[in-house]
């Protein structure tokens, strides 16, 4: 076979797909509502219903599903508790823009529980948003305007956030950019702890933040190293800079997120996916006395009091969802995700070692992500030596294989999975590489 011939398949799997993409093409950028746009060459793969780990689309085509809705269902697709907490609310209400009952304090109390360092928090309705806020907090608190991130980190689409997010090139400043958004932003290399010092000293009188993923998602669930992680938390206290750890996607890494993974305390944290069970809900917090500014009640002659709004920011549906979703991750399911999400980076790294390939997996605990490289990916650099047109193209094989995962070759293990339903990956990956030419 041939990458024309995947593409051939993919097209005769899916002739409603394909007509659903042309007919919402007219209204619709990419024929996409929403959310990312997937699957876009040579048509959108509109999804009709899922249930625990799979997903059918308008073609009645089943798939094993390592997207699941963005890295948001980690407990699978109709979860039961969800389903019913979502159900009971929805007779009660949907939203109101007030407080709702005993909701928020419930899953705020499950939340301090997992990250004792988010002492208070607020309720917001995406990551971006949470990301957005938290470095606003940490302005204000600090009087200083820079904030500082990771090359390759991934924290939403608010502006200067999406420069160097592992997505567009390096050098790219993206399209529609504000005037000053470059300069007010630092850029720090990833896992270079002598780099980051010179660059951290340099701008230390100016720097308000650091926002990082302990585990960079987007670039392929690279974990950082303790060293890096302890040092940041060490020079950002020594200088009055504030840590801010984007757990937006790994607080399910285990009872306390990456930081407690790691041990280390951030200042702020964000978080979200799968704390709202499926629904848009995110979240920043953490100390009292800079989460404190929100309350308008409490006049402080140092810090200035700051309002936030957020229309659908905490709304009952949505805190229903992640109280029920909060409570199904146990000790006991998140240790059945650090096993299969092992079982599956194994198997990747033994059949590349069998087929004499290029292919490698990063990743930790349920989160992994593939390379096509003769370098190990470590950091952003290293990351960036894979080839993502050979990346989109096994993904591609494996779509008509009955597994999805994103074009960028991430996955995320779900609780309804098995090892034999890894298995079924492993043997799809490994037809989908003959399938590309990679392997004779």
């Amino acid at each position: 076979m041939s990458f024309r011939d995947v593409m051939k398949e993919f097209v005769e799997r899916g002739p409603k797909c394909r007509a659903e993409t042309e007919r919402a093409s007219e209204h619709l950028p990419l024929g996409s509502p929403g959310g990312l746009g997937m699957f876009v060459m040579p048509h959108e793969l509109y999804v009709e219903r899922g249930e625990g780990c799979h997903v059918w689309d308008l073609d009645g085509n089943k798939y094993l599903d390592f997207f699941c809705g963005d890295w948001t269902a980690a407990l699978g697709h109709c979860n039961p508790q969800i389903v019913a907490a979502i159900t009971d609310q929805l007779t009660r209400g949907t939203t109101f823009g007030l407080a709702s009952g005993d909701l928020g304090p419930e899953l705020a109390g499950l939340i301090h529980d997992r990250l004792p360092s988010v002492e208070m928090i607020r309720f917001t309705s995406s990551g971006t948003e949470a990301n957005q806020n938290a470095l606003r907090m940490a302005r204000a608190f600090t009087g200083r305007k820079k904030v500082a991130k990771l090359s390759g980190g991934y924290h939403g689409s608010t502006d200067e956030l999406t420069i160097q997010n592992a997505i567009n090139k390096p050098d790219d400043i993206p399209a529609g950019m504000p005037v000053g958004a470059r300069e007010s932003l630092v850029l720090l290399p990833p896992n270079d702890i002598a780099a980051c010092e010179e660059i951290i000293e340099r701008e230390k009188d100016d720097l308000a933040g650091v926002l990082f993923e302990p585990v960079m998602g987007v670039a392929g669930f690279i974990p950082n190293t303790q060293e890096y992680v302890d040092f940041m938390r060490e020079i950002t206290a020594k200088h009055g800079i504030l840590l801010i750890f984007d757990e937006v996607v790994t607080i399910p890494m285990g009872t306390g997120g990456a930081q407690g993974y790691y041990g280390v305390q951030p200042d702020l944290t964000t978080t979200g996916k799968v704390m709202g069970g499926g629904t848009p809900l995110a979240a920043y917090g953490g100390r009292k006395d800079v989460m404190g500014m929100l309350d308008f009640r409490v006049k402080s002659p140092e810090l200035p009091n700051m309002m936030i709004g957020s229309t659908y920011g905490g709304m009952p549906l949505c805190l229903a969802a992640g109280i029920a979703a909060m409570k199904q991750l146990t000790p006991e399911v998140h240790a059945h995700l650090d096993k299969t999400g092992d079982y599956m980076r194994d198997g990747i790294n033994r059949l590349a070692a069998k087929l004499g390939v290029s292919l490698q997996a990063t990743g930790v605990s349920q989160f992994t992500g593939i390379h096509w490289t003769e370098s190990k990916v470590v950091d952003y650099p290293s990351f960036l030596t894979s080839d993502r047109d050979v990346i989109r193209n096994i993904m591609y094989a494996l779509a008509t294989h009955g597994v999805i995962g994103t074009p960028m070759g991430q996955f995320l293990n779900t609780t309804p999975m098995t090892s034999a339903d890894i298995d079924f990956f492993l043997e799809a990956l490994e037809q989908s590489l003959r399938d590309v030419d990679l392997v004779s």
